[in-house]
């Protein structure tokens, strides 16, 4: 039996859609380079402290390496050859004007996992309190 909870919160529907949207599609092109083992795409949703919805997208791509995993989310950075560095940036943007944060974890070589997490209230989240659930 899968238990549920339907929550709503203040938010801008297209904006979050975007943000989903591009970590799927960012997860799906990492994994297309991944030919040395099964593809898998896992995507969570859960109340996070009570507090909070905590969305994550974890694929068994090709990793993102330790050094760049710190810019991501910098304008004008890609770890795509045909990349133009502008959609986790403008990710960032939109989950930190809904109050939240986003952030990533990786090992560098067997896939990578991106969360992000909104406030249900409206108002700001802190940050420090961000924790990766563990990867199965």
């Amino acid at each position: 039996m899968i238990l549920f909870q339907i929550v709503t919160f203040d938010g801008h529907r297209t904006q979050l859609q975007e943000v989903v949207t591009n970590l799927l599609q960012n997860a799906v092109e990492a994994m297309v380079a991944a030919t040395d083992r099964t593809r898998v795409l896992k995507v969570r949703t859960e109340i996070h402290r009570h507090d909070a919805i905590r969305v994550t997208v974890e694929d068994s791509g090709i990793g993102i390496a330790h050094k760049q995993l710190n810019h991501i989310f910098d304008a004008f950075v890609s770890t795509k050859a045909t990349g133009m560095g502008l959609g986790l940036g403008i990710c960032k943007m939109i989950i930190e004007r809904h109050g939240g944060d986003i952030s990533a974890l990786s090992d560098g070589r067997s896939g990578t996992t991106m969360q992000f997490v909104v406030p249900i209230s409206g108002r700001k989240y802190p940050t420090s309190k961000l924790t990766h659930p563990k990867r199965s």
